[in-house]
This record gives structure tokens, sequence and C-alpha cells, in this order.
């Protein structure tokens, strides 16, 4: 698991055997996007919620299910003491671009929020061209203007401590 900013990590499918480490890095939601479904639930692994936003693998992001998946991580994102873990099935490209799409819609400016991802997760590459374009930035851009602002938690854009590193000072 790799956490981006204080509410959201990314990585690997949750698996069983990884609600352990989740549920003791303070995991409280999951928003799985893989293309297949979920093997843990919120009732018997002790999270909040479990959500699937089914996303096919290397293949361009439909723009019908970016407004979907990305209303659905707000609505996890901005729950009180949330903490997300978005996942797809290696943690690679996906559920990196989702958080990278989702940062853009908080007004991240698009190289800042990849940035964010590729400095706290060394194998993500969020916003891969294969998944998605300059329309889905705009389309995130737009919809999180007209539909995120205020936002109730801004402590979702604050990015995490890097490994090693003291968390950046703000003012």
């Amino acid at each position: 698991m790799y956490r981006i900013t204080q509410v959201l990590s990314v990585g690997p499918f949750a698996t069983l055997e990884r609600v352990g480490p989740l549920r003791a890095a303070g995991v409280t939601h999951v928003l799985n996007v893989a293309d297949t479904p979920s093997l843990i639930t919120a009732t018997e692994q002790g999270f909040r919620e479990v959500v699937w936003s089914p996303l096919e693998n290397d293949s361009r992001m439909p723009l019908h299910r970016v407004i979907p998946t990305l209303d659905t991580l707000h609505r996890l994102a901005t729950q009180p003491q949330a903490q997300v873990y978005v996942h797809c099935h290696v943690g690679h490209s996906r559920s990196p671009t989702v958080v990278w799409l989702y940062l853009i819609a908080l007004g991240i400016p698009p190289d800042v929020a990849r940035n964010w991802i590729e400095e706290r997760s060394p194998v993500a590459a969020p916003g891969h061209r294969r998944l998605v374009d300059h329309e889905h930035i705009g389309l995130a851009q737009r919809h999180g203007l007209m539909n995120y602002f205020p936002h109730p938690r801004p402590e979702l854009i604050v990015p995490a401590a890097i490994e090693g590193q003291l968390p950046a000072r703000s003012g």
C-alpha cells in the first residue's frame, strides 16, 4: 500500500492476506477499480465500505465511467475520518490513474498530481496514455469544479510524507 495523500492510498488487489496490513494502516474504505469483483467485504473484514467500480485493464477508460468512479471516490473520501484504499490488480495504472484524475478534479495541476503519486508509489503510472487523454483531464476538472467544492476535508489534498522524509510544511 502506498499512501498518496493523508486520505488516499493506492496499491495491489485487496486480498484476504492484505486485510490485516490495510486495517493496521487505518484503511476504512476500499475502492476496487479492477475488472474482477472484490474478494473482501466490509462486514466480514471490518471496513466501513468496499465498493467495486470496474475498469478494463490496458484500454482507454470510457468517458461515461469516469464521473461515476470519481463520484464514488469522492463520496468515500469525504466521510469523516475516512482512509480510502484504491486498488486494481497490481496498482500500476488503473488505481493510480483514478486517484490522479480525482486530484485533478480537486484542482491539483496534472503534473503535480502525477509527481505526488509517482514519488510515493514506485510502481505507479498515473495518467498512462493507454488509459486517458486530454478529454479525461478536462472532464475531471470541469466535474470537480462544479461538484466537489467547497471540499469538506482539505486534508485530502495534502500529500503524504514520502517514506524517510518529514512531511512538507505549509505556509
